[in-house]
């Protein structure tokens, strides 16, 4: 029996690998058909421009292992950057499918998981190009090597996410600490693997905060060189302003979040999102309430204060749930044998009527539309955790969120000053 049922869950996450790169392409294929996808028009301009600083032409920059992989995709980095997020989507969803097959569950349970990675993706496919679900792909590798026993390995994973973004640690970090937090998994861990996890996260942040001091190209240079791989546009100059902007981009994205008169409906519409996860994911007792609410609600909170894509830090705050939540031990089989843990054997789970999850995996049907940016458009989905709410609120006579171009002018009206004494030469206006 075991070899029927191994093969059914092999072609199954096969299946769903397949449908979920497929759904990862919805709006490149879109730009494509229109023929827009490597003009000024494409939907890449910002995130391929964001992706441009890079260690091969800049040397020692932060955030610059996308750039460096997109730099190898050839020199259209518009085409690169499509390159990049159809490969970041192969990843996450294979990552994500190997956790799902292992899973030995209620057919419910199963399906909700794998409604919920559709969800997700095709949120990620509406904003192409960015490194997140790169991060989302080293998250799910680390979780992988913290249930195989491995943790050095899920640190090395997580080391090499925070030199895509500063996310990788921030989702990160409460990623490992909750997967060893529940279920008692850090007993396991012996006092050599954690002296090398110490070892493997503090180099990286050293390394991290070291860049600034080591050897790189100057803003001048950086500018010109990534100006001219793309079409003259706002969108490319936002993106190396805040580049190279550093702390001052930091005050405004505080600035824009501090006069932003929706700002609280986006925090709270994203820590709902969660807690729908949490809803149709958490099992009785498993995992704890302080392990699904320290991967997912801290990293939240903390970027939606510095920064300002709040949907961004949502959708990356659910995987981290469902990454915790795929991993409940008694529930993942390994070699034929199942990992020890509180949760009944699979014999037990498959005896419970399936109608207690069906709830759960309507609710997950349901956040598709809650949570995609083209169920109820909106001008700017990126601030937005569930477009369709500040749709409603909007309709019912709740104020706008402020269009970004005008936030810059307000926060930081010098902000051309950035490029312009970088590049020496006044920008476009």
């Amino acid at each position: 029996m075991t070899a029927p049922r191994t093969s059914w869950a092999g072609w199954t996450a096969l299946g769903l690998w397949l449908l979920l790169v497929g759904l990862s392409t919805r709006l490149l294929a879109s730009a494509w058909r229109r023929h827009v996808l490597l003009t000024d028009e494409s939907p890449l301009l910002y995130h391929a421009a964001t992706l441009g600083f890079n260690y091969v032409d800049f040397g020692f920059v932060r955030r610059g292992l996308g750039g460096t992989l997109l730099h190898l995709f050839g020199e259209n980095w518009l085409r690169g950057a499509a390159v990049f997020h159809v490969l970041s989507a192969a990843a996450v969803a294979g990552v994500a499918c190997v956790l799902l097959a292992r899973v030995v569950r209620p057919w419910p349970e199963r399906a909700a998981l794998a409604v919920l990675l559709i969800a997700l993706m095709m949120r990620w496919a509406e904003d192409p190009g960015r490194t997140d679900i790169a991060v989302a792909a080293l998250l799910g590798v680390a979780a992988l090597a913290v249930l195989a026993g491995r943790p050095i390995a899920g640190a090395l994973a997580v080391a090499v996410a925070l030199f895509f973004h500063e996310t990788g640690f921030v989702f990160g970090l409460p990623l490992f600490a909750g997967l060893w937090l529940d279920q008692g998994r850090w007993r396991a861990i012996e006092r050599r693997a954690r002296v090398g996890v110490g070892a493997v996260l503090g180099f990286a942040l050293l390394l991290y905060f070291a860049f600034d001091r080591l050897p790189r190209a100057d803003a001048p240079t950086m500018v010109e060189v990534v100006r001219s791989h793309f079409p003259r546009h706002e969108y490319v100059d936002w993106a190396i302003y805040f580049a190279v902007s550093g702390a001052r981009g930091v005050q405004t994205s505080l600035c824009q979040n501090a006069g932003d008169p929706t700002y609280a409906l986006h925090v709270g519409s994203g820590l709902l999102v969660i807690a729908i996860f949490i809803a149709i994911l958490k099992r009785r007792g498993a995992p704890g309430w302080r392990a699904v609410l320290l991967v997912s609600v801290p990293p939240f909170l903390f970027l939606s204060v510095v920064a300002n894509d709040i949907s961004r830090w949502a959708v990356l705050a659910a995987f981290n749930v469902w990454l915790l939540c795929a991993a409940l031990p008694g529930g993942v089989a390994t070699g034929g044998a199942l990992r020890q843990g509180a949760l009944p054997a699979p014999s037990a789970a498959r005896s419970r009527p399936p109608s207690a999850w069906v709830w759960r995996v309507a609710l997950a049907v349901l956040l598709i539309p809650l949570i995609h940016p083209k169920t109820w458009p909106i001008e700017d989905p990126i601030f937005a955790p569930t477009p369709v709410i500040e749709r409603l609120a909007r309709r019912l006579g709740g104020p706008a969120t402020p269009r970004f171009a005008e936030v810059l002018v307000r926060c930081d009206p010098g902000w051309r000053t950035v490029l312009d004494d970088a590049h020496g030469t006044p920008a476009p206006r």
